[in-house]
């Protein structure tokens, strides 16, 4: 109907920039997408140029506003993107120079500064994460450091979604799952960290104002609507962290309720009333954010950076064997994989043992061991590491019991995966069939804070067709019990071992 409202969004990823419109049943009418243009300048480093990628966004925006024109009319608008990201901007609202992506290693060196500058233990006491080059505020460091010229006109940091809205609308504003991403947010007072900011000397006004997520940001001006093909004067409001808003979408953003959320790599989400500063959070590498809208929630969040990635790197090892031959014969070997055990630590070690120089294997390999056994192994690898991961979350005092599992992502498609994974935890899990939570997520914060709904809560009640009914995957008790013993035996002291001057495979020979 042409005259119904409809919601957008964009999700600007380390992958891709994507877009959709959802009618107010949060059904997808129109979508749109291109791949993220990225450069490569020299080993190690990665980037974005501002104006390459505002052009992408703006194919990608008129792609959908096209096709939407069917189907309605924009009603309101946000964005999610990648955390830790960022462009400085002048006086003008000018781009003063490339965005040096999340994951650059650039900026390894100011990351080490940093933590030599305020101390680790000082830093996450204040921001609820340890120092790492990948914030924002060791890409500031390294502007400074390396362009003190270019960054002495410097009058806003802005990141990636707060950069769209800021195209769209000239009003610079930031929420706080954003925020959370720079190292340089007071966790306990929600504000931007004063004392923290003037031990490296940087003027805390180059952030721009803390809203909440869904919080009116602006409208869309004339310009930015010809170039995006948006209607002039859209509301749009803020978005957010891209793997933090999802929990809206999945419904899994208050305490109890764990998100799963399965992709190239896995991250596990849980909400709390309280930011948690235990130390052994901070030894453990552990990710802390905050989701403000009714309430501020402080989402705790560890995870693999490989996990669909293990299993895709395995896939292409065997030839390019497809998923679903490699599944049937996974299927019918028995829980344990005849004692073969994979290491997923393919990008080095994760929470709760973070280990840049920590490498993956299989231990425990035979003649026997075929393609099926070794890709059984793998996925039984992956489960029962985000085990770990989750006990260790579970022991530190003050964080919310587990009550709910909830699953969303490419992964949910593996059936073998999913009895696997629930047969390893040991309890029910709640699978959705969300595909684009970031941007649901994003375009329900846009239809808040233009009004369309009251509120988060209310706009999942009306959007619950759209937003799908969850299956129930039991686990299997005789695997329950074999992943248990797995687990106690090899897993959960795997630590000490590579520690240790042990042989780790006679170590791993006697129990598994």
């Amino acid at each position: 109907m042409a005259g119904a409202p409809l919601l957008a969004s964009l999700d600007l990823g380390t992958g891709r920039v994507r877009a959709v419109a959802i009618d107010l049943k949060g059904h997808i009418v129109s979508e749109a997408a291109e791949p993220t243009p990225t450069h490569f300048p020299q080993a190690g480093w990665a980037e974005y140029h501002p104006q390459e990628l505002w052009q992408s966004v703006c194919r990608v925006l008129v792609a959908l506003t096209q096709e939407a024109k069917a189907h309605g009319t924009i009603k309101g608008f946000a964005t999610g993107s990648m955390g830790e990201a960022g462009v400085l901007i002048d006086a003008k609202g000018k781009e003063l120079g490339q965005i040096i992506a999340w994951y650059c290693a650039r900026t390894i060196g100011d990351g080490e500064a940093m933590r030599r500058q305020l101390g680790d233990a000082y830093a996450f006491r204040t921001s609820g994460v340890t120092t790492s080059h990948s914030f924002s505020l060791a890409k500031i460091l390294w502007w400074r450091r390396t362009h003190p010229q270019l960054f002495a006109k410097a009058r806003r940091w802005l990141n990636m979604a707060d950069w769209v809205a800021f195209r769209l609308t000239g009003e610079a504003r930031t929420d706080f799952s954003l925020a959370s991403r720079t190292n340089a947010l007071d966790l306990s007072d929600l504000r931007w960290a004063d004392k923290l900011l003037g031990k490296l000397d940087i003027d805390p006004s180059l952030f721009a104002p803390l809203i909440a997520s869904g919080a009116p940001v602006g409208h869309v001006h004339a310009a930015a609507a010809a170039q995006t093909g948006l209607p002039q004067g859209l509301p749009v409001s803020a978005g957010g962290h891209d793997h933090v808003i999802s929990t809206i979408a999945a419904d899994t953003n208050r305490p109890g309720i764990l998100l799963d959320s399965m992709g190239t790599a896995e991250g596990l989400i849980l909400a709390n009333d309280r930011p948690i500063f235990d130390d052994r959070l901070r030894q453990g590498g552990n990710q802390q954010s905050v989701l403000s809208l009714d309430m501020p929630r402080y989402e705790l969040m560890c995870g693999l950076t490989t996990s669909g990635g293990a299993i895709e790197w395995f896939r292409k090892q065997a030839g390019g064997a497809s998923y679903e031959s490699l599944i049937e014969e996974a299927s019918a070997l028995p829980p344990g994989s005849h004692g073969l055990c994979f290491l997923p630590q393919l990008r080095g070690g994760d929470q709760p043992y973070p280990n840049p120089n920590a490498r993956g294997a299989f231990i425990g390999i035979t003649g026997d061991s075929s393609p099926g056994v070794l890709f059984r192994s793998v996925l039984e690898g992956l489960c029962l590491y985000t085990r770990l991961e989750l006990d260790h979350l579970s022991a530190i005092e003050n964080v919310a019991p587990i009550a709910r599992i909830r699953v969303i992502g490419g992964g949910t498609r593996n059936e073998l995966l999913m009895k696997i994974k629930a047969s390893v935890y040991g309890r029910a899990l709640e699978v959705t069939p969300l595909s684009e939570a970031t941007c649901l997520s994003a375009a329900i914060l846009g239809g808040v804070g233009a009004g369309v709904f009251a509120s988060v809560a209310e706009a999942r009640r009306e959007m619950a067709e759209g937003l799908g009914q969850v299956r129930i995957v039991e686990p299997e008790p005789e695997w329950a019990k074999r992943y248990d013993d797995l687990y106690r035996t090899v897993y959960a002291p795997l630590p000490l071992v590579l520690a240790s001057t042990h042989d780790a495979l006679a170590w791993f020979r006697e129990r598994a």
